[in-house]
């Protein structure tokens, strides 16, 4: 005999209406103890990949259009105050693009496919935040020191500094809206800021956060020159992104890993030369396992000092 023998047709219509109106889009936000399910984290997970390469190409299609390519020939060589101004405006609004574009595709996120979830960016800015930022820049520069160090000690150094191509202020606009703009802030925002709270700040969210993110840049043009190379390339991006989980966890905040992710690329573009780090499998090797300590070691300070094991990710 059915179950559902002896209720009134209405109440079952019901029911089974109910069913049906949640078994859309619901499905890839939670179950019923407010869990995602794993076609849910999937999902989220693919949306961070197409976000990202969205937020990469956005700056590139920008400067397809006649007009920013007209200005950009007509201040090649930009004289006076007031042209200096317009080239910095420009350069900082096509990279800025990026970020924009980010912060406005992980907010529709978190209203639609995160709709009554607690889903955070991390993106408030106070003294605390902004001294995690200020820090992972400063660990970007011993990181680079340190592999300097050990390329020395391996015989392999031989970098070069990279020629700059117009005035000095203009170069630190640029390196500045890269480290940043283009890259830093755009893909924390979609990494370690949306998807990992989206997918609930736990083992899987911090795995998928990392690996996610490194698999990516098997894609990506850093120097690589065959297979092998993008290979041993990706212990660069694993490393730093191990780090800026890390921090990101423990501050609270996506600024720290900002902090981590534009800090390695301005302070490679400045002192890589200087220091004579060649751009090769070695290089990036040291580099990627010498942020996965820093990393690691800020995570052991902080379990030491001040969390129990039972409140980390995962446990």
């Amino acid at each position: 005999m059915s179950a559902s023998h002896g209720k009134p047709q209405s109440v079952q219509a019901s029911a089974t209406l109910s069913s049906l109106e949640s078994s859309n889009l619901d499905e890839y936000r939670s179950d019923r103890d407010g869990r995602l399910l794993l076609g849910g984290k999937f999902l989220r997970v693919a949306i961070a990949v197409g976000v990202m390469f969205a937020c990469a190409l956005t700056p590139a299609l920008l400067k397809q259009i006649p007009a920013i390519q007209a200005f950009a020939m007509a201040h090649e060589n930009p004289d006076g105050v007031l042209e200096s101004i317009e080239v910095s405006a420009c350069v900082l609004l096509i990279h800025g693009s990026a970020t924009l574009l980010a912060l406005a595709l992980c907010g529709l996120l978190r209203r639609t496919l995160d709709r009554g979830r607690r889903v955070r960016l991390g993106l408030e800015i106070n003294r605390h935040v902004l001294l995690w930022l200020a820090g992972m820049v400063l660990a970007a520069l011993v990181v680079d020191l340190a592999a300097a160090g050990f390329v020395q000690v391996l015989g392999v150094a031989g970098g070069e500094q990279p020629a700059s191509t117009g005035p000095a202020w203009l170069v630190a606009v640029e390196s500045f809206s890269i480290a940043f703009l283009l890259q830093g802030i755009p893909e924390e925002i979609i990494w370690r800021g949306w998807l990992f709270s989206s997918l609930g700040e736990r083992r899987f969210a911090a795995v998928a956060s990392v690996l996610g993110f490194t698999a990516l840049h098997l894609f990506s043009q850093g120097g690589q020159q065959n297979l092998l190379e993008r290979i041993t390339y990706l212990a660069l991006p694993c490393g730093f992104a191990i780090t800026a989980l890390i921090v990101r966890f423990i501050s609270g905040s996506t600024w720290a890993a900002i902090g981590v992710h534009g800090g390695f690329h301005v302070v490679n573009y400045y002192v890589s030369g200087s220091l004579r780090l060649p751009g090769g499998s070695v290089t990036w090797i040291l580099q990627g396992l010498l942020w996965a300590a820093v990393g690691l070691l800020i995570l052991a300070v902080h379990r030491r000092r001040r969390i129990p094991a039972s409140s980390l990710p995962g446990t």
